[in-house]
């Protein structure tokens, strides 16, 4: 593939993004890390220059972007720079994420209206702005509820609600971290989560995995796992086929990798979000070992306008089982005084990786950025998986003062 010497700005330079600069740098490709001029971020080391921008920011980006000579741009594992992606994308005729398609993706109000008007299946919701219209809003939809603040990552800014009070104090909560001048109340449906990852090029869907996710409740369900396969019947599969391509159909994704956010309620699949990125924590790990693919190659592939079907027909003919795992604190706060792993490695041990290092403050788990490492393994079933990280997991020294 003609990729060397190609030049990819890459939105974000923190972990999620790691794994796509040393791709790219395998692959040839000249990246560019685009991050704000603090923290140190760990990607910065690993890039070939840097330029310092406010990533969520699309005008800033956009004209940063027209001064670099690229010939893609990309983020993976993060929603921060997904509006100037899409803006960046359209405003150069780069290969990627639409900037109408990126907008619904970081505005989960408009996500919402796109799902109804295309038909996908989600849970009913309304946007609101004030106590009044969630009044409202509570009179139409039976507790419990779900508040949303319409443009956080993951899981900040969401409230469930299971009282008037809650609700009122969620809503109150999520317009305190929101950007806007409203956020969203919808019903809650209690099922089973799960989620997906998919990949669409040139309009076409080339895959949707399915994969089940580990939380932690904290104010919500938080993940802290995901594995594959995904544990569950055949029609649960078909189902979140059909329902992931209504939805990527619904906001206009196109040239990128997807992340999705489902529940399965009385066996029918439900769409929460999704997203024109890959999920974070390991899960496009997770993909590689699912299909035996180098999926972080394909998506710098794609960027900078190389075919990443090439990438595609080199998958395995049969899926492996993969389970990743962040190591976290959920009992105590404290100063990291030491961690270490203590038992053996096989091949099958893909990563045991630490994030932090003694003396770093160490905070009780309440959001996916207060893990403290991650573990991923694969093995022939998914019990095995478990098996063995349960292992890993019990072989983990953390010391805390």
């Amino acid at each position: 593939m003609g990729v060397e010497g190609k030049r990819l700005l890459v939105l974000g330079a923190g972990r999620g993004q790691i794994g796509l600069y040393k791709a790219a740098k395998e692959m040839g490709i000249t990246t560019i890390a685009g991050t704000m001029p603090d923290n140190n971020p760990p990607g910065i080391p690993l890039a070939d220059e840097v330029c310092f921008m406010n990533i969520a920011n699309p005008d800033e980006v956009a004209k940063k972007a027209a001064n670099l000579k690229l010939d893609g741009v990309a983020t993976c594992c993060l929603d921060t720079g997904i509006s100037a992606l899409g803006k960046t994308c359209d405003s150069l005729g780069l290969t990627g994420l639409p900037e109408k398609a990126a907008i619904m993706c970081n505005d989960k109000s408009k996500m919402k209206k796109a799902f109804m008007e295309y038909g996908v299946s989600t849970a009913q919701y309304f946007e609101i702005s004030n106590e009044e219209e969630l009044e409202n809003a509570l009179n139409k939809i039976k507790l419990p509820v779900i508040i949303k603040a319409t443009d956080l990552q993951g899981s900040n800014g969401i409230y469930i609600a299971k009282t008037e009070k809650d609700a009122y104090d969620g809503f109150h909560a999520a317009m305190g971290l929101t950007k806007r001048s409203y956020c969203i109340v919808e019903e809650f449906i209690e099922g089973w989560e799960f989620g997906a990852q998919a990949f669409v090029y040139n309009n076409e869907v080339l895959f949707v995995m399915p994969h089940g996710d580990e939380t932690y409740m904290s104010h919500t369900a938080v993940p802290v796992g995901h594995y594959v396969p995904l544990d569950c019947d055949e029609d649960v599969y078909k189902q979140t086929e059909i329902a992931v391509k209504s939805a990527i159909k619904a906001l206009g994704l196109n040239n990128c990798a997807v992340n999705v956010d489902l529940i399965l309620r009385d066996n029918k699949v439900y769409v929460i979000e999704l997203t024109g990125r890959v999920g974070a924590n390991c899960l496009p790990e997770l993909v590689e070992i699912n299909f035996g693919i180098e999926y972080y190659k394909m998506i710098a592939a794609m960027a900078v306008g190389e075919n990443p079907l090439e990438y595609w027909r080199k998958k395995n003919s049969k899926t492996t089982a993969g389970l990743a795992r962040m190591i976290l604190s959920t009992e105590e706060s404290g100063t990291l005084e030491d961690i270490k792993y203590t038992g053996e490695m096989d091949e099958d041990i893909l990563e045991i990786t630490f994030f932090k290092k003694p003396r770093d403050q160490i905070r009780k788990f309440v959001f996916s950025a207060d893990c403290i490492g991650q573990i991923i393994v694969k093995d022939s079933t998914l019990d095995e998986c478990r098996a063995k990280i349960n292992k890993i997991m019990s072989n983990i020294e953390i010391k805390l003062k």
